[in-house]
């Protein structure tokens, strides 16, 4: 088949009757499209999804195209298409908001307190030999155990200022204290 001999209508009434080839012209006319598309949101990043989520969109909307209303198959697809593709830029950035308020959550639910390793008893009686009660304490709930700083000084009754202080003192002294072996 040749692009100039059928048009969109001939083409969709073939998809429709189950022609695969009638859809790999219809994907042939359209792909500038859905390229240029991507490229007008600055999606680009993700090219080669979203290219493919085009194709559904492309797919979905020949098939439910409807001539009697005397309208254009290309301005039906690009509507749908443009309208992919913002509900899909809305959701990504609700849910990087929701990763951005809720960050300190997810990470202390995902975190790995088990031992990473044999040597992670030696590593935490090392370190406490060297820090006071205070920094190892702030050290363990804030590095070992991923606590935010907010909820240790919530639970231990502590200035924030008082725990980022012990905090970079242990550090400090932990560096200090590896590199000097």
């Amino acid at each position: 088949m040749k692009r100039r001999s059928h048009n969109d209508f001939e083409i969709i009434d073939r998809i429709k009757q189950g022609d695969e080839t009638a859809f790999e012209l219809l994907v042939g006319q359209y792909q500038n499209m859905i390229a240029k598309k991507i490229h007008h949101y600055n999606l680009s990043y993700d090219f080669d999804d979203l290219f493919q989520e085009g194709l559904m969109v492309l797919h979905k909307t020949a098939f439910s195209f409807d001539d009697a209303y005397k309208k254009s198959f290309t301005r039906f697809f690009e509507m749908a298409l443009e309208r992919h593709f913002i509900t899909m830029i809305r959701t990504r950035s609700r849910r990087k908001d929701k990763m951005v308020r809720y960050k300190d959550c997810i990470a202390s639910l995902n975190h790995v307190i088990e031992e990473n390793s044999v040597y992670y008893g030696l590593h935490v009686s090392e370190i406490k030999k060297v820090l006071t009660n205070l920094e190892f304490m702030v050290y363990a709930l804030k590095e070992l155990k991923n606590i935010p700083i907010a909820r240790i000084a919530e639970d231990y009754q502590l200035e924030e200022k008082k725990i980022y202080n012990a905090l970079h003192r242990s550090k400090e002294k932990i560096k200090a204290y590896f590199s000097a072996e």
